[in-house]
């Protein structure tokens, strides 16, 4: 059976609520509890998610996200101001950066996770 365009119409829609509900959810969680918004814990999940390897590049990050490269050197620029996050010049290439957490952004990201995946659970599960 061929899907109808009123199918692809509801699909989508069921998507998008889904997505605006946790989101919302996440955003206002996040900002009450820790003082940081979605787009900032989703920054330093990548990144901490890159540590385990290795530090993670800046480019490698904007690749990673739906954000443009401008909103996230802006995110990264708050998340460095707050002192959560450290740029690094890559001695090989120094156009390249290179981003890590601090220590204050590893224990905020490590206690911000909890509440994010529980969130994620309540909202998708």
């Amino acid at each position: 059976m061929a899907t109808t365009d009123r199918q692809l119409v509801e699909q989508w829609r069921s998507i998008q609520d889904a997505y605006f509900r946790t989101s919302c959810a996440l955003d206002r969680a996040l900002e009450a509890k820790f003082d940081i918004g979605l787009n900032e814990f989703e920054i330093l999940d990548l990144v901490a998610e890159d540590s385990e390897n290795n530090a993670c590049r800046m480019k490698a990050l904007g690749e990673r996200t739906p954000m443009t490269q401008s909103a996230v050197s802006k995110v990264v620029d708050r998340l460095e101001k707050a002192g959560l996050l450290a740029r690094h010049s890559c001695a090989d290439d120094r156009r390249s950066l290179f981003l890590e957490l601090t220590d204050a952004g590893r224990a905020l990201h490590a206690k911000a996770s909890v509440e994010h995946r529980t969130l994620l659970k309540e909202n998708l599960s």
